[in-house]
């Protein structure tokens, strides 16, 4: 599928494109389609283009484009991290990495344009391939998209996670999660429940270097002001405050925003609408800190609250692919009757 710009005016073609990439189905892997497993680690993106765009403007901007920092994490951290290979040498061996830009500068395009392939020579594969008439044209080209081509990359991600962790899935904890809470969780073999009643529960994995934990909860819904970033962050703190305690008993968790501020913005929940929100938190009475991410959804059927938090604790780690396998998680929930 081609996306052409007419000068980064957006017309109704442009906003069909952007729809159809987000819900296009994904392909269901490589039996029977003749496709190698894709290859790279989680966040790595290969750049196609010339050494001398990479090493000139060119690379530059793709660099502070899909480089940047990530929000609302204690560390810096790379949205994703970038490596590059000349036009010329894209062969098979390069042609099995899971996420690929492939930027083509020719005279003979008019006009900018997207393609978004998936699954062309491995499985499962994302690329997006820019092209347009000179360097110059190519960097604003992809600096008007940036937003939309970062969430195809994450998009593809998440869902490459929640494939991994459906063949791990521990049915048991799903069971209880439908039988208590009325949703269904794509919950990966290794994490307990710690904390478990008939509103609230913390599952939690652990190793030797680091911890990932998920917290749900369920309140009744009454008023509109439940979705609002002050009472998500009220809630969140009231819960881990009573529930989610340090290495010291009198230790407790709550929300820091001295230094890094919480985030928080509407999100389709698969269909359902929520409350993204993102931050830091920190142990009263322990030397603990670490990411969160948290969605609260509307439940209309049932008229409630549903939060999903999902936290890391990670000292000693790299802390984006730890915190986007819980979000994972998180996004494979489902409401069962």
């Amino acid at each position: 599928m081609v996306l052409k710009n007419n000068r980064f005016g957006i017309t109704l073609y442009v906003i069909f494109f952007l729809l159809l990439c987000f819900t296009a189905c994904e392909s269901t892997g490589t039996q029977g389609k003749g496709l190698l497993s894709s290859s790279g680690r989680s966040g790595e993106m290969l750049v196609v283009c010339s050494s001398s765009q990479w090493k000139g403007e060119l690379g530059d901007s793709l660099q502070h484009f899909f480089m940047s920092a990530l929000e609302c994490l204690p560390q810096n951290e790379p949205v994703f991290t970038l490596s590059q290979v000349a036009n010329q040498d894209f062969n098979a061996v390069y042609q099995k990495q899971r996420n690929i830009l492939y930027i083509d500068i020719d005279k003979k395009y008019t006009e900018p344009e997207i393609t978004v392939v998936k699954n062309k020579w491995a499985s499962p594969q994302l690329i997006v391939n820019i092209a347009a008439a000179d360097e110059s044209e190519a960097i604003a080209f992809v600096s008007y998209y940036k937003d939309k081509i970062t969430a195809l990359f994450l998009d593809a991600e998440i869902k490459r996670f929640q494939r991994a962790q459906l063949a791990q899935q521990d049915r048991n904890i799903d069971k209880k999660l439908q039988e208590t809470y009325k949703i269904s969780m794509i919950v990966p073999n290794g994490f307990v429940f710690a904390i478990k009643n008939e509103n609230f529960c913390w599952l939690r994995k652990e190793t030797k270097y680091w911890g990932q934990s998920i917290l749900i909860y369920v309140q009744p819904y009454t008023d509109t002001l439940m979705l609002t970033n002050p009472y998500i962050i009220t809630m969140r703190n009231q819960q881990t405050k009573q529930y989610v305690f340090g290495s010291l008993d009198s230790s407790y968790m709550i929300v820091d925003e001295k230094f890094i501020p919480t985030k928080s913005e509407f999100y389709d929940f698969n269909g359902m609408y929520a409350v993204k929100t993102q931050g830091i938190w920190k142990m009263i009475g322990d030397f603990m800190g670490g990411a969160f991410v948290n969605y609260s959804l509307l439940d209309e059927k049932r008229n409630r609250i549903i939060t999903l938090d999902g936290f890391l604790y990670a000292p000693t780690d790299d802390k984006r692919d730890l915190l986007r396998q819980v979000e994972a998680i998180l996004l494979s929930t489902k409401l069962v009757e």
